[in-house]
């Protein structure tokens, strides 16, 4: 069977390298497509998988979004077209699940941004089975069009599959200059999602920095300005090429995000991790955030305090993410399962929308959010 595999963000590497090495050796054919975007083609051939570059991003304009998203469908349909694949799989992707209809190809996406409402549209109601964290409520994937005889929720988050094949090296500290556990990581804004709302130029990081305990800080900008902004301070590294960062996050004695994908990524790693993300928050944050894996706050001051326990409890804290984290299902699983189902007998496994468990809230861990909670009733 020959498999489509569409890439059109850096984190989507993490999330299907392991899918295309596992289909490669049961002897299935994968073709990857991928686009000019944040680093994209450096990570693809970092963990030396073979693709076809077609299109890139649109910046952060409507104007160019639409116009890149068109001219890259145009390109992708040739070369589907050509390929015939069999079943296509994509996370997040606009053009990827319209070719596919238009071709008649079965598909797969998984999907774990209902914020991300005018991308959302692009893609669910084209999409054959939609994988999704059971956090999202489904009726706000519904209201975007997705099929209700076509989902599957999990008990999960994305990032569970990016730890397929990893050993921790400590090689990219090395590199940096850094110690065990003696440093921390961050990472702005998305500024240039167009689900972000938030301050475009200034990133709520600045006010943190100031505060933290003083240790070396590795940054991860997204756009030269940020970079610009942020790296005056003293303390902040900002790597100047494509790094480990899975090692970095393993070793980190904190991670601070005010996006998204490197905050889930070190709480699957098992390291204390902080969400100062501006905007509205994602159903799985909250998840996170209830079961105590996560603290989240948008105030300097709160953040420091919470940084400061989380320093002083770290190997307890980092004990009980793991212990939680591993009682989780892993998306790698789940989509080779369906693969697996759908060569099998062309169906896969959903769920009827009646039948699916309402996330109730669930205990977390003792400190890092009672402060916050019980201001918030007093």
């Amino acid at each position: 069977m020959k498999v489509w595999v569409d890439i059109t963000n850096a984190p989507h590497v993490h999330f299907f390298k392991g899918v295309i090495r596992e289909l490669e050796k049961s002897g299935h054919d994968v073709l990857v497509t991928t686009r000019e975007f944040d680093g994209l083609t450096d990570i693809l051939d970092m963990y030396s998988i073979d693709y076809y570059v077609v299109g890139q991003h649109g910046g952060a304009t409507l104007e160019g979004k639409l116009l890149m998203s068109a001219e890259r469908m145009y390109k992708l349909s040739k070369l589907i077209i050509e390929e015939k694949p069999d079943l296509a799989l994509y996370k997040h992707s606009a053009e990827a699940p319209r070719v596919a209809f238009g071709l008649k190809i079965p598909t797969i996406g998984f999907v774990d941004n209902e914020t991300a409402v005018a991308q959302n549209k692009l893609i669910l109601p084209y999409t054959s089975l939609l994988l999704y964290p059971k956090a999202i409520d489904a009726y706000e994937l519904l209201r975007c069009g997705a099929d209700p005889n076509g989902m599957r929720p999990l008990n999960g988050f994305a990032e569970l599959a990016h730890l397929y094949g990893f050993t921790p090296e400590e090689n990219v500290l090395k590199e940096l200059g850094l110690k065990r556990h003696g440093y921390i990581v961050m990472r702005t804004e998305p500024i240039k999602a167009n689900y972000f709302t938030g301050d475009a130029e200034r990133s709520i990081l600045e006010d943190i920095i100031p505060l933290l305990p003083n240790m070396p800080i590795v940054l991860f900008p997204r756009t030269e300005g940020q970079r610009k902004r942020l790296e005056r301070f003293p303390n902040i590294i900002v790597p100047d090429h494509v790094v480990d960062s899975l090692s970095l996050l393993y070793y980190a004695k904190l991670m601070i995000g005010a996006g998204g994908t490197m905050n889930r990524e070190a709480i699957a790693l098992g390291t204390p991790t902080i969400s100062t993300y501006p905007g509205e928050l994602l159903a799985v944050t909250k998840w996170l955030v209830s079961k105590g894996l996560k603290f989240h706050s948008t105030d300097p001051v709160e953040v420091a305090r919470a940084a400061e326990e989380m320093v002083e409890m770290n190997g307890n804290y980092r004990v009980y993410i793991r212990s939680i984290v591993a009682g989780l299902e892993n998306p790698l699983d789940v989509l080779l399962r369906e693969i697996e189902s759908y060569e099998e007998s062309g169906t896969f496994t959903t769920v009827k929308i009646e039948e699916l468990s309402q996330t109730g809230k669930s205990g977390g861990y003792v400190g890092l959010n009672k402060r916050r909670n019980e201001e918030e009733h007093d």
